[in-house]
């Protein structure tokens, strides 16, 4: 499995414009197109999703490099001038979904929509975007694993591989295994929207909740096999984070179904 030589797809009006901005740019787009789907299958306003997008895309776009600067704190402080520099990557997906739900939820708060209602939908989006953008890492040659001689491991050039592999040149294609299963989930929670309002066992906020469950999942048992983790502490960051997802996720969803069971079982007064 190939990597592309040349980071820049193409030139236009002499600035180059990278492969990693296009997937992202696509994932995006095909996020928006999907929740608006969903909103026409479920009867909602789907102009709503179009006039949210650009502070909710914002809002994943400054937390996800801002998580980045905050592990790479040594680095940015001596090297100010790369803080911004997007475009060779340096952005995370915990730091995205952060501000990027909060950003949402606050924007549901004052155009009076439902917040539960609307993360079930767009957080179906979200794990199509992801699906869709993973592919950045590969044109960029980062997010892969440990060395692999599987017909479908990833050729890296040289002077991208870690040191302590620098004779291997087959990877693990990480970002690929998390495409894939973003793309199932995607579908899964796609699925569960549609379902959802006949359906007797699902509340709203429950399509959010399983987001945190499974994709938490995802990267807690893919994390060990990168090779360019970030660590806090032994474990590296995206580990806590994932685990903390999959909690809070579980949580959650106790939570918000022991509240109905225990509103349907008060007697009547």
């Amino acid at each position: 499995m190939p990597s592309p030589s040349d980071p820049v797809a193409f030139s236009l009006f002499g600035i180059g414009v990278r492969w990693y901005a296009l997937f992202l740019l696509s994932g995006i787009v095909a996020a928006i197109a999907l929740v608006r789907w969903l909103a026409g299958k479920r009867g909602m306003d789907q102009e709503f999703p179009l006039d949210a997008a650009p502070l909710v895309v914002f809002g994943g776009i400054l937390g996800a490099r801002v998580y980045y600067l905050l592990l790479r704190w040594d680095y940015y402080v001596v090297h100010p001038d790369q803080a911004l520099n997007f475009r060779l990557g340096g952005l995370t997906i915990h730091g995205a979904l952060a501000f990027g739900i909060l950003a949402f939820f606050f924007y549901c708060r004052r155009r009076g929509q439902r917040f539960l209602a609307w993360s079930d939908l767009t957080i179906a989006g979200v794990a199509l975007g992801q699906g869709i953008g993973r592919w950045g890492n590969w044109a960029n040659q980062e997010a892969f694993g440990t060395p692999t001689s599987l017909p479908w491991g990833v050729l890296i050039d040289p002077t991208r591989r870690p040191a302590a592999f620098s004779d291997a040149d087959r990877f693990h294609p990480t970002f690929l295994y998390e495409s894939i299963f973003n793309l199932v989930n995607a579908a899964v929670l796609s699925w569960l929207v549609l379902r959802l309002p006949g359906s007797r066992l699902l509340r709203e906020g429950d399509v959010l909740w399983l987001y945190f469950v499974f994709y938490g999942f995802i990267r807690f048992a893919l994390e060990p096999v990168r090779t360019d983790s970030l660590y806090i502490g032994p474990f590296p960051a995206a580990t806590w984070i994932s685990g903390g997802f999959i909690l809070f996720g579980l949580a959650m969803l106790v939570v918000r179904h022991r509240s109905r069971v225990m509103r349907e079982e008060e007697p009547a007064r």
